[in-house]
């Protein structure tokens, strides 16, 4: 991923997060002061062009990377929709420790952006490419 890709990326989490902050902020203003709640809500929608806008940067910039990011994020929602059902008792990420991996029986490695345990020993797992899978406990060491 290119330099200016990854700056691209840290600005909207940027954004994002401060985005996240403008949303709790709305849900807190008292329901007779529209005014400020009419200036957060354009903050918001000012925020989500830039995140728009950036985006479209990062399209222009890099277009497989680009599509790669969609692939993940599209998997990470599936990951999330399929965990709603399910109870971890153990969850690994590449970014809490550098490295994400499940290894099957027959020695074949999968690496990762998350892997999930289940407790009746399955495994539901983000791979790097943007594919969201799940794996009877069986077949994992």
């Amino acid at each position: 991923m290119s330099e200016k890709v990854k700056g691209l990326l840290q600005k909207i989490n940027l954004i994002e997060t401060d985005m996240d902050l403008h949303k709790q902020i709305l849900v807190s203003i008292p329901s007779d002061n529209k005014a400020e709640i009419e200036t957060v809500i354009k903050k918001i929608a000012d925020q989500k062009k830039q995140i728009g806008d950036l985006r479209l940067e990062i399209k222009n910039t890099d277009e497989d990377e680009y599509n790669k990011i969609i692939a993940i994020e599209k998997a990470a929602q599936t990951f999330r929709q399929i965990s709603k059902d399910k109870k971890f008792i153990l969850v690994n990420t590449l970014n809490e420790t550098g490295e994400c991996y499940i290894t099957f029986n027959d020695g074949t490695r999968i690496d990762c952006l998350v892997a999930a345990k289940e407790e009746n020993g399955n495994w539901t797992v983000l791979t790097l490419e943007g594919e969201t899978k799940e794996y009877p406990g069986g077949l994992v060491k």
